[in-house]
């Protein structure tokens, strides 16, 4: 019976801590047209994204991304690059976001980020540029 309660009681244990994020929001300042939200989180070990979401307003349209939306991702010793691609209507939306942690101040994450957008037949008609500040948990 001891057994079959430790074994019960490690095994909620477990997912638990295999559960351990980090996360990260980075957004453009509120003034900032287009405005910009993505958020995302890891696994304590880095890795892969574990959960993904953003938004982005842009000329009057609202577009949503998704973790399926996001083509590549890297984060680790102080750098966030992610890059995500999404179609609304007509139009073929590109995010790249790059942001690197202040090494004067580690809770400062400032970076850049860069959309550009168009007709499906020429995506990158149109680019738009600015800065983000994000935090990372």
């Amino acid at each position: 019976m001891k057994r079959l309660l430790s074994v019960l009681v490690l095994s909620a244990l477990l997912p638990a801590q295999a559960q351990a994020s980090a996360g990260f929001s980075c957004e453009t300042a509120e003034n900032e047209t287009p405005k910009l939200v993505i958020e995302g989180a890891t696994p304590r070990s880095g890795g892969a994204l574990i959960n993904f979401g953003g938004v982005l307003e842009i000329d009057g349209r609202k577009l949503e991304f998704k973790q399926s939306d996001v083509k590549r991702y890297f984060g680790e010793g102080g750098v966030i690059r992610v890059r995500v691609s999404a179609a609304s209507g007509d139009q073929v939306y590109t995010v790249n976001l790059n942001v690197r942690r202040n090494p004067k101040d580690e809770d400062d994450w400032p970076g850049t980020y860069e959309v550009t957008f168009g007709p499906k037949a020429k995506p990158k008609a149109n680019t738009r540029r600015g800065k983000v500040q994000c935090a990372v948990e």
